[in-house]
């Protein structure tokens, strides 16, 4: 079921259930309006407890955030490390059940008078915040929390391997998969020995989002850093999918390399143009491979003092 489908049934099933009679309108204790949805779950939210949920957030009915069609999220609930905010969900957390549904209202002017400050340009006075949560499940600790996500990350691997694999034989596209579970396609073969791991390779590379936005790129001046990458391959530096691929690269190749979302930046993107759990698409060019890092470019000598004055 894809995200905007989710979220058509849940606010239809909001609106059967509220003209039923089988949802109120409340406050919290710090003024937030929210309303309930009850599942048929009986278990209790308790304090100290991980709920597992999907979250989805509106600003002036668009949506801003969702994680419907992706990886839902874990929450902690007070007393691990989460203490209670006034005009937030967490102030009722605990009067809830697993298989709940919530819709909660708040008020830009609230955060904006709390903490002027704090606030990003996009947001501004008079925005409404409509802020969706459906509970799935509710762990009584991090070890069963961390199996649990275990589990989730592995089907959704799956799921991102299906997804991929079919784009490449619609378009009949030949790659082969890095040990992982990114899929490189050999755009035009180099020379000389492949990539090893700890070798300082420099490369022009162009990444975009699954859906076709450019996310960077070293050789797009709309993204102001024209000028060859180095970095050392192999140890970490760069998203696991990219850094495999360059084991596949000798000097002078050219690839293309189809990257599943927990091998890119998974629930936490790089770009504004970048979706949570959304894979990445790079062409990546090997222009050099050395066995030491190269020497950086000297810089200028920072320009005389002035003294205004004259003293």
């Amino acid at each position: 079921m894809n995200t905007m489908k989710n979220l058509v049934l849940f606010f239809m099933a909001a609106l059967v259930m509220a003209s039923c009679g089988k949802s109120s309108y409340k406050k919290s204790p710090g003024g937030m309006p929210y309303q309930v949805f009850a599942g048929k779950d009986t278990q209790s939210i308790r304090e100290g407890d991980f709920v597992k949920v999907h979250f989805t957030q509106k600003i002036k009915d668009s949506v801003y955030f969702t994680t419907e069609g992706s990886l839902p999220i874990y929450l902690p609930v007070g007393g691990n490390g989460a203490p209670v905010q006034p005009y937030d969900i967490s102030e009722i957390w605990t009067k809830l059940k697993v298989g709940d549904s919530v819709i909660t209202t708040q008020m830009m002017d609230t955060f904006i008078k709390r903490s002027p400050d704090r606030i990003p340009p996009q947001f501004k006075k008079g925005d409404r915040i409509m802020t969706y949560v459906r509970i799935i499940a509710a762990f009584k600790n991090d070890s069963l929390t961390r199996i649990d996500d275990e589990k989730s990350k592995k089907e959704w691997a799956l799921t991102e391997t299906k997804t991929i694999e079919k784009y490449l034989a619609d378009k009949k596209i030949t790659a082969t998969k890095t040990p992982s579970g990114a899929y490189v396609e050999i755009v035009q073969p180099g020379t000389g020995n492949m990539v090893d791991s700890g070798k300082y390779v420099t490369v022009n590379y162009t990444g975009t989002s699954w859906s076709g936005k450019k996310i960077d790129s070293n050789v797009d001046t709309a993204f102001h850093h024209v000028e060859p990458y180095t970095f050392q391959a192999g140890v970490g530096r760069m998203i696991k999918g990219f850094d495999e691929a360059m084991m596949f690269m000798n000097k002078g190749a050219k690839i293309r390399v189809y990257i599943p979302s927990l091998l890119a930046y998974g629930a936490n993107p790089s770009s504004p143009n970048l979706k949570p759990y959304e894979n990445l698409i790079f062409d990546i060019e090997l222009l050099n491979i050395q066995d030491k890092e190269p020497a950086q470019p000297a810089m200028p000598p920072p320009p005389p003092r002035t003294n205004p004055g004259g003293q």
